[in-house]
């Protein structure tokens, strides 16, 4: 099985991540859809990682637009860092056992500070709740864990 699976590396990935679960648009730069029905798994200041029925190839131009919990629809322009599809779905099955086929990893590109706050606020959110989760295991003497 690990044969029938082609990865495509362009990228190494830093910054932190956090796990975020919506839809995701990804267009090329006509406005065309590339990856239908795909959904975004976590996101971070420097990207995204969404899995999709087909992949995209890694290097391609895209326009990307979810929903943040606030509310605020979030659009940007990147490129494809990395993907990572099943070869032959329909002989082999997929990984997973469900319709996502493909997986892969979306750079931002040329995005500003002010775009970027309410991702960034996010993250602050996820810290602030682990700081919160670790004082009250505290004093109630459990483990910490988180």
């Amino acid at each position: 099985m690990r044969k029938a699976i082609r990865s495509h590396r362009n990228s190494t990935r830093s910054g932190q991540r956090i796990p975020f679960h919506a839809r995701l648009l990804v267009r090329n730069l006509l406005g065309q859809p590339l990856a239908p029905l795909s959904r975004c798994l976590d996101i971070g200041l420097g990207g995204v990682r969404g899995v999709a029925a087909r992949g995209v190839a890694p290097g391609t131009a895209v326009e990307i637009e979810l929903r943040l919990p606030s509310g605020r629809e979030f659009r940007c322009r990147g490129h494809v860092a990395w993907s990572k599809w099943t070869l032959h779905p329909e002989l082999l099955g997929t990984p997973r056992g469900n319709d996502d086929d493909a997986s892969f990893g979306i750079a931002f590109d040329h995005v500003s500070t002010q775009d970027l706050l309410p991702i960034a606020r996010l993250l602050v959110a996820r810290d602030d709740e682990r700081r919160r989760v670790r004082r009250i295991r505290r004093l109630h003497g459990l483990p910490i864990h988180a």
